[in-house]
């Protein structure tokens, strides 16, 4: 145990005084792409040489494995960026984003990577509703369990939740966060990612997804396979009701547009119309 926990120090020291030591003055507009990208690769060259002198990374125990990964999200991220299916918000309908943010996390460009507050709000919400309305984990969190971690209920898998949270948070644009989470959740009937639940659904690219389908997209992260439309329309066109009133609730819509998403008869690509 005493050489593990000097192997996580030095790793940690290493990272942190690599960091230090290669802090540059501000660059100009203009350049801080390349910079970024410089700065990428020597991190990424400086690790390379420190992992070269422990043993295998495989061998490595369960907490220095999330250590590493803490640093090294990349690896795990650029992949996913790479995937055939991959679609950016600007791709999307921006109705899509808008109805997850509105149902699952409506103060996500607000607040940090954990919320305190909204989990507290939540619990108090569901109370009321005598139901589950709303999660108290923000999207951050969502991401880092359904991409780096495990389902399993315990207080260390929470403590890990949170400290990838802070760290992709520093990492990454809360854009960017809601794009990864977008393309990599699991939306039911075998649907990972927008791309393939917006085909699956409705035949379309999320392009061209309308306010009410995107309420339907927003309302499966809660419980993909339950809520699954083709199967379950009535269940799911009751959590996309709650989806369409959270966006109007926090601006997202006005009443002409939330009247006009729920009397639109959306047609799935069963023949089922909702």
């Amino acid at each position: 145990m005493r050489k593990i926990l000097v192997m996580a120090l030095l790793i940690f020291l290493c990272m942190a005084g690599y960091d230090m030591l290669s802090e540059k003055p501000q660059p100009t507009a203009p350049s801080i792409k390349q910079e970024q990208a410089a700065s990428k690769h020597e991190k990424a060259a400086a690790m390379a040489l420190f992992t070269s002198l422990l043993p295998p990374r495989e061998t490595w125990p369960s907490p220095m494995q999330k250590f590493y990964l803490a640093f090294n999200m990349d690896e795990v991220i650029d992949p996913i960026r790479q995937s055939p299916d991959w679609t950016s918000l600007d791709a999307m309908a921006q109705d899509i984003p808008h109805a997850l943010i509105a149902i699952e996390d409506h103060d996500f460009y607000n607040h940090g990577a954990i919320a305190v507050d909204g989990i507290l709000r939540a619990l108090l919400v569901n109370i009321t509703a005598g139901e589950v309305v709303q999660g108290g984990s923000t999207l951050t969190q969502q991401f880092v369990k359904n991409v780096f971690l495990s389902h399993e209920q315990s207080m260390e898998r929470k403590v890990e939740e949170a400290i990838l949270a802070l760290m992709l948070e520093d990492t990454y644009s809360k854009d960017e966060i809601i794009e990864l989470y977008l393309n990599t959740t699991y939306f039911g009937a075998g649907a990972n990612g927008i791309r393939q639940a917006s085909k699956v659904y409705f035949g379309k690219a999320p392009s061209a997804l309308t306010l009410a389908e995107s309420a339907v997209i927003a309302s499966l992260p809660y419980a993909p396979s339950s809520l699954n439309p083709l199967e379950n329309p009535e269940g799911c066109k009751k959590r996309q009701l709650l989806v369409l009133g959270s966006m109007l609730k926090y601006g997202l819509i006005n009443q002409g547009q939330l009247a006009e998403a729920k009397a639109e008869r959306i047609r799935l690509t069963n023949g089922t119309v909702m």
